[in-house]
């Protein structure tokens, strides 16, 4: 169980990470609009020099992202090796309750938790790149 509430430590402080790069980016009313192509019109410098600052500090949330997945491989192995030498008096004394069903089940949350906080720090990530990739475009053709 130790283990396991690491693992949910760990997510939660991820969670936590992110949820804190978002506040900070909307609080700082980050536009994630390009600049009006139309009348060329760019971010001003020190609105870029943000952006490019809220794309460092995800790169560095994404790589404890990466850690965390590293570390449920660990987990995702110490549960199927722990599960699968249950003694049989601790089976017959759980009674219906299927030891080897639950640890399949935590290794998918698990699994599914990691997917899930990837997915919103890539979009993230899309998002900022997405938008300083337009604003380079926007400059250059001036």
């Amino acid at each position: 169980m130790s283990l396991l509430n690491k693992q949910v430590n760990r997510y939660q402080s991820l969670q936590r990470k992110i949820d804190e790069l978002c506040k900070r980016m909307h609080d700082n009313d980050v536009d994630m609009s390009p600049g009006d192509s139309s009348t060329g019109t760019a971010r001003k410098k020190e609105e870029t020099k943000t952006l490019e600052t809220f794309l460092d500090d995800t790169f560095q949330v994404q790589i404890y992202m990466v850690a965390t997945g590293q570390k449920l491989m660990e987990v995702r192995s110490k549960i199927a090796s722990g599960f699968v030498e249950v003694p049989e008096e601790l089976e017959k004394s759980a009674g219906s309750f299927d030891i080897k069903f639950f640890a399949e089940n935590i290794k998918t949350l698990f699994q599914e938790v990691q997917r899930d906080l990837e997915v919103r720090i890539t979009r993230i990530i899309g998002d900022l790149e997405g938008t300083l990739g337009c604003e380079g475009m926007i400059r250059m053709r001036r």
